[in-house]
């Protein structure tokens, strides 16, 4: 972590610590790539990457008695790009992570990590979508499992879902199609 970042001991200093990782382990990956927003959520803690002129990365504590929050401004590790930085005032959500319509009008609803697909929140219960559900915007549509924390996964858009492409209990990748939405009919 960096040396700029301070974070006070106590019991959530590991979720702290282990968020900061996973932030810049994101960022490395979102080099090069054409992803344009990534959310992610580990536990009461919340990180939103997003590229373009007020980039900026969150990582604060819901609970108000919670260590204090990584101060503004404070470099992600390597220089990970202008406009990086962790600033407790940064819009958050919760997985949300979609990519342009294609040439066949689906989205792509892609893994915002790695970890263990699931399509309901436990086993035994109802799926979050099935094929041929409409969704709204903001909707948890799964959950990624990564280092025993569910992360619900949102629709980034009101649509359709068309194509389930993981299969439940599946490794997944990053930025792996987890399934593809339609545009609401107009």
């Amino acid at each position: 972590m960096s040396e700029h970042a301070q974070i006070h001991s106590g019991p959530d200093r590991e979720m702290i610590e282990s968020v900061w990782a996973e932030a810049r382990d994101l960022i490395k990956r979102l080099e090069g790539s054409s992803v344009q927003r990534l959310s992610v959520a580990a536990g009461e803690y919340k990180i939103e990457i997003e590229r373009g002129a007020p980039a900026v990365v969150a990582a604060a504590a819901v609970d108000s008695r919670a260590a204090s929050p990584i101060p503004s401004g404070v470099p992600v590790a390597g220089g990970a790009g202008p406009g990086l930085g962790v600033g407790p005032g940064a819009r958050m959500a919760s997985g949300v992570f979609t990519l342009e319509q294609g040439m066949d009008n689906r989205t792509p609803v892609l893994a915002p990590l790695v970890g263990t697909f699931y399509r309901a929140s436990q086993p035994g219960a109802k799926a979050f979508v099935e094929v041929g559900d409409t969704v709204e915007a903001g909707q948890t549509v799964c959950i990624v499992e990564a280092m025993k924390m569910m992360n619900e996964v949102v629709a980034g858009e009101s649509g359709k879902v068309v194509e389930i492409a993981a299969e439940n209990g599946e490794w997944v990748e990053f930025e792996q199609v987890l399934m593809y939405l339609e545009p609401p009919e107009a």
